[in-house]
Parts: C-alpha cells; sequence; structure tokens
C-alpha cells in the first residue's frame, strides 16, 4: 500500500512538472455549478482588483486568488466525469496555483496603505501590443540568453493586451487572461532614494511598482512599453507559470542572490535561462513611429 501511494504521488507530481511548461487549463466549464462559486470569486476579484481604491484592489487580488483555488474541486470532479485527464492535472495546478497565490495576496493585503496612486499603464497598449507583434517574428537566437537557453518564445504567439481602466488585461494563449496594473509606491520610491538608485520599477505578483506619477510619465514610450513587457515577464512567466504562482519564493530567492551578482548577472533579471532580460533582447532593435516619442 505505500509502494503504492508512493508511486502514485510521483505520477502526480511528474504530470505537474510537464504540465507546469504549458501553463495552467482554463477554468472549469460554465455548466458546472461547482465552479460557480469560484467563478464568483473571480469576477468580482477581477472588478476590485481594478479599482484605484488601496484595500478595494488588495481584497480584490486576494479574491481573484481564492477563485482560482476554489476552483481546483470543480475540475477535479470534471475531469473524473468526462475521463479528461487535462482537467485532472489542471485541478492539480489550480491547487498548487491557488495556495501560492492567496498565501501571497494574505500577506499583501495588510500593506495596502503603503502604495500610491494607480498609474496609467493602459495609455501604451497600442505600443504594447506592436512590441508583442514585433517580437513574434523573431528568431530565438535574438533573445535567448546563451545557447542552452531552451526557450523558444518570449510569450505564447498570439498573447496582446487591451486596456481597462488604468490597467491592462493580456489574452495569453494556452493561459486565459491576465490583468497586469501598475502603482505608484511610497516604500520603493524611499528605498530607491536611500539606495541611490533609480530603477524604473520593480515586479509584483500583480504587475509592478513605480516610483511616482511624474517619473513614470517622464520615461518615453518606448521605454514605458518595454518596461511594462519586462516587468510582465516576471509576474507571468517566471512567478505564475516557472513558480506556479508561489511568489514568496521567488522574493526570497531573489533578495538572497542580488547582493553577490548584482542586476545584470541575476537569474530573474539578466543571468540565465528564466532570465526577465529576454524582453530587452528581444526589443533591442525594436523602434516605434518618431512621432509617438
Amino acid at each position: 500500500m505505500g509502494r503504492t501511494a508512493i508511486a502514485n504521488a510521483g505520477i502526480l507530481l511528474a504530470a505537474l512538472g510537464l504540465s507546469s511548461c504549458a501553463g495552467l487549463t482554463r477554468a472549469s466549464h460554465n455548466l458546472n455549478p461547482i465552479g460557480w462559486p469560484a467563478k464568483a470569486l473571480t469576477y468580482v476579484g477581477t472588478a476590485a482588483a481594478g479599482t484605484g481604491v488601496p484595500l478595494v484592489r488588495e481584497t480584490g487580488r486576494w479574491l481573484g486568488a481564492a477563485g482560482e483555488l476554489v476552483d481546483a474541486p470543480a475540475l477535479l470532479v470534471q475531469g473524473v466525469v468526462t475521463l479528461s485527464s487535462d482537467d485532472l492535472v489542471g485541478a492539480g495546478e489550480h491547487l498548487v496555483v491557488g495556495v501560492g497565490a492567496t498565501a501571497t495576496a494574505t500577506w499583501n493585503l495588510p500593506f495596502f496603505i503603503m502604495p500610491g496612486s494607480n498609474i496609467d499603464i493602459a495609455q501604451d497598449v497600442d505600443l504594447v501590443n506592436d512590441a508583442l507583434a514585433y517580437m513574434e517574428k523573431l528568431q530565438p537566437l535574438r533573445y535567448r540568453h546563451s545557447p542552452d537557453d531552451p526557450r523558444t518564445f518570449v510569450f505564447p504567439k498570439g498573447t496582446r493586451a487591451r486596456a481597462s481602466g488604468d490597467n491592462l488585461i493580456y489574452t495569453i494563449p494556452g493561459y486565459g487572461e491576465v490583468i497586469q496594473a501598475c502603482e505608484a509606491n511610497r516604500a520603493w520610491q524611499a528605498l530607491q532614494k536611500i539606495g541611490g538608485t533609480n530603477f524604473p520599477a520593480q515586479e509584483r505578483s500583480w504587475g509592478f511598482v513605480v516610483q511616482s506619477d511624474a517619473q513614470w510619465s517622464g520615461r518615453k514610450p518606448r521605454h514605458r512599453a518595454a518596461t511594462i513587457l519586462h516587468e510582465l515577464y516576471h509576474q507571468h512567466m517566471q512567478m505564475r507559470d516557472w513558480l506556479l504562482g508561489w511568489s514568496m519564493v521567488y522574493w526570497p530567492a531573489y533578495m538572497t542572490v542580488f547582493p553577490f551578482t548584482g542586476w545584470h548577472d541575476h537569474w530573474a533579471e539578466m543571468g540565465g535561462p528564466h532570465d526577465a532580460g529576454i524582453v530587452n533582447r528581444a526589443l533591442r532593435t525594436w523602434t516605434i513611429r518618431p512621432s509617438a516619442e
């Protein structure tokens, strides 16, 4: 019995590991009543997360994460009834991602007083989509970190954004929709001043933060679009896809290495087969109309 349990656990872990490369399956079917509470949480959470009210938007992010966790049983039952291996694996993924995302959102909730106002990144949606289309046409050698870098795309082909208030909502094939927000953050601004640095942004599980509206607006449109996609890579391809929503693992791993490698050699930034520098390399020769600058 013990050997059987161990074997089954091994099969489940292997399936999760292999499927994580393709990302989460979509949510449970709309006609599955077990999934209706999850859909309600997701709907309310998405609406709340899109507001400019700090406590409301943090609560919305928590509800969205909880919705994914609650959807795991619906996918499990759906998989058993329909004999769908995709749904069965998806149930496991939703459980892992839901727990990680909910834990992160729970940790973030008390800090709602720290961020400043929402930053309008939706104004650059056309440039973001132009950059996404440009990257799809590149040969992988143009953006890989090294010959050992296995990545064959920056974002899945067909990824596009649309504006939603101040935020962007991406439709990512194989994953569904991903919301990206940007906020001014007083703590980040203070740390920049103390450290004498001037980084344009810092990633979060829901988007990214900048120092202030004035600092962000003062950057050239091309730089804003490139930064938006760089931060999306952190948010989705690293925290969400690779680490299955466990942002609480991401940050210790990030900060432990940073003092020894710096930004340019850091695994999450510019130093390996998972780095967000793939965006910078892909957009190195991307240009936009001079009038847009």
